[in-house]
């Protein structure tokens, strides 16, 4: 005879990079057990595939987690968690004046991850005019882009040229597209080699720019009294 299963309920959201609305149940004990395992190993790219799994495993719509913003992952995650372990979390807050050691100097702040929402900053646009009838469209850099990035020095230009190429879903000409699935990374690298400095820097305001989930704070620290407004980026910041 078999064992009784309960029905999920089900919820729905809305993927911020797309605005499709997604259906959605909580994740179960087995979901919260790989997380753990997962958050122990302090592996960024176990961590990045457990919540890949996780997600497709609770998400009933089909999705191309491939081909997701990293920030459409992380929102749908918060709404995951709402859901499933409770909607208020606790993080520790540190005082920015008085000494890291003084463990006194520390505020508790509660959030509703339900309520967390992707900031698409004013001046961000993933269209970029370079010159005369010529620029490029951006995609966001997406969970498989991420993962072949992750070993990858953020500091070294070689790397930054995979970054950006990586992120280039097409250039245009007037009314010429070229998408850059057509060219190879050789064309796409000798294309920004050959932009000026003012140039390059509006496609990296691009990615200095790209929504993130924030929530703007303010507190006081208990030792000194100092007032603080911060913006806190990030999932990983929540936790």
């Amino acid at each position: 005879m078999a064992l009784p299963i309960q029905n999920a309920t089900v919820y729905t959201a809305t993927i911020p990079s797309t605005k499709q609305e997604v259906k959605f149940r909580a994740f179960l004990v087995k979901e919260e057990k790989a997380l753990l395992i997962a958050q122990q190993s302090e592996d960024p790219t176990i961590m990045m595939d457990t919540l890949k799994q996780i997600i497709k495993s609770c998400v009933k719509t089909e999705l191309n987690m491939d081909t997701l913003a990293l920030f459409d992952i992380e929102y749908i995650f918060a709404q995951l968690r709402s859901k499933s372990v409770g909607e208020l979390v606790e993080i520790i807050v540190a005082c920015d004046i008085c000494p890291d050691e003084d463990t006194k100097a520390r505020v508790k702040l509660s959030f509703d991850m339900s309520k967390l929402e992707v900031n698409f900053p004013a001046d961000h646009t993933k269209k970029i005019s370079l010159f005369d009838d010529v620029g490029v469209v951006m995609k966001y850099p997406s969970l498989s882009i991420i993962n072949d990035l992750q070993n990858l020095d953020q500091a070294d230009a070689e790397s930054i040229f995979k970054i950006v190429t990586k992120s280039i879903d097409y250039i245009y000409d007037g009314a010429e597209l070229h998408y850059a699935k057509d060219q190879t990374e050789t064309e796409l690298k000798e294309f920004l080699e050959n932009l000026n400095q003012e140039q390059f820097k509006k496609i990296q305001h691009f990615f200095e720019t790209m929504p993130k989930i924030s929530k703007d704070v303010q507190y006081d620290c208990p030792v000194c009294k100092h007032h603080h407004e911060k913006v806190i980026e990030g999932l990983s910041s929540f936790f």
